[in-house]
């Protein structure tokens, strides 16, 4: 079983990323990215100035449900690279913080244990948000010789 620093470096495993981060529910996360030597910029998620190209968030649940808005805005900026880990202390994560976060398109990737905490990571990347049902393709609707089928 990966521990949260492996996992953490396994999600980050490009050398091109340029991390943004945010986290308000302990500091493992920026402890895990300094011990790796990965760097990263601290963002405040009402007022994102940064350049970066990938976002984690590790917020508590009442943040992530108040900052549902500004979620909405950060996949906008962050289309392609934006993980939320949320740390919880029991084993139970489908709550209505869970529901809202994959209302907003996002995966749940991975449940990870350690020290007597839950670690759920959630992915967004634009590019497998919806795929294309094998129907909706030319070869069906635009052939009428099909449409009888």
């Amino acid at each position: 079983m990966l521990s949260l620093n492996d996992t953490i470096c396994n999600i980050i495993k490009t050398d091109n990323l340029n991390i943004a981060l945010s986290e308000d529910n302990g500091n493992e996360i920026a402890n895990i990215l300094i011990r790796n030597k990965i760097n990263y910029n601290l963002i405040d998620i009402k007022h994102p100035k940064s350049d970066g190209n990938s976002l984690i968030l590790s917020l508590e649940d009442d943040r992530l449900k108040k900052s549902y808005d500004h979620l909405g805005k950060l996949i906008l900026k962050f289309q392609k690279n934006f993980i939320i880990i949320r740390k919880l202390h029991k084993e139970e994560y489908i709550t209505t913080t869970h529901n809202m976060i994959m209302s907003l398109g996002f995966n749940a990737i991975l449940k990870l244990k350690e020290n007597d905490l839950f670690y759920i990571f959630y992915a967004y990347n634009i590019s497998n948000y919806k795929m294309t049902p094998d129907w909706l393709n030319s070869e069906n609707w635009a052939n009428p010789e099909l449409w009888e089928k």
